[in-house]
């Protein structure tokens, strides 16, 4: 399970399964899709530091 979660509130943003067979590089492309984090301070664990998922933070 990947989830976002805002700390100032403490809260689950939202939350995707990861596949059987996969990780999470996959899933975290498809959390963000669901977020608006524009103007937001986004932090990620190492295995979200890739350049797709980066570029789609930054987009």
């Amino acid at each position: 399970m990947v989830s976002a979660f805002a700390a100032a509130n403490e809260l689950v943003l939202g939350q995707i399964k990861v596949n059987a067979k996969s990780n999470e590089i996959t899933a975290i492309p498809e959390l963000l899709e669901l977020l608006e984090i524009r103007g937001c301070l986004v932090t990620i664990d190492a295995m979200g530091c890739q350049r797709d998922i980066a570029s789609k933070i930054v987009r």
